[in-house]
């Protein structure tokens, strides 16, 4: 057994879709914006707005070059600021119940962490969120270089918490995510951003034996 296996397994979160609420689509973006939705930037170009997303949160792509790109493939309908205020709109705020949780989760001897796809401009808005500093390790494609669900960045992530394979319990929205995470040798689950995603939480930590 590991040394990280001695002291519990880690409990470890996606950000957007489990933890924090985010919009569903660029239409939610723009009405959480006050923004008039002019045109669909992945109908338009699809390929060059995936391009621009990973680029943008594997942190290769400066904050401004990414609203220019998208404001480019809108075909200029909607100009980099207006593109920008969506950007910022996306993050809605936390499920009900995630502060609480994280705490009885440290009550119980547990260490937790996040693995998010993300980007500068939206970390430094989670790292203001009250329930963000509940997390022992904090860890974004951004920083590491990598995006999920490359293989390198779980392996990155383990090399960085201590915690490997098995040893961590692991939550996302996305189901590649998942995928690669049970590749990886983790307890993966996916969540449903559509419901309150901390009972769903609970109902899995509890099949893991694990009550909080």
């Amino acid at each position: 057994m590991s040394v990280a296996a001695d002291r519990g397994p880690l409990v470890a979160f996606d950000l957007g879709g489990v933890l924090v609420r985010i919009c569903a689509d660029w239409a939610q973006g723009c009405r959480a914006a006050g923004v008039a939705p002019r045109g669909e930037p992945s109908i338009r170009d699809p390929d060059r707005v995936r391009s621009l997303v990973a680029a943008h949160q594997r942190g290769e792509l400066e904050h401004s070059a990414f609203l220019d790109g998208m404001s480019r493939c809108l075909g200029g309908t909607l100009d980099p600021i207006e593109v920008g205020r969506v950007h910022d709109a996306w993050i809605l705020g936390a499920y009900d119940g995630v502060g609480a949780f994280l705490a009885q989760l440290r009550v119980a001897g547990l260490c937790t962490a996040c693995l998010s796809n993300t980007n500068a401009s939206h970390w430094r808005r989670l790292h203001g969120m009250d329930f963000f500093a509940g997390l022992d390790h904090r860890h974004a494609s951004h920083e590491l270089g990598l995006e999920k669900p490359d293989p390198r960045i779980y392996r990155e992530f383990e090399r960085r918490t201590g915690w490997s394979g098995a040893d961590i319990i692991y939550f996302d929205d996305l189901q590649e995510n998942v995928d690669a995470a049970v590749r990886a040798g983790w307890r993966a689950h996916r969540i449903d951003p559509a419901i309150e995603t901390v009972p769903q939480i609970r109902g899995h930590l509890g099949d893991w034996g694990i009550r909080a």
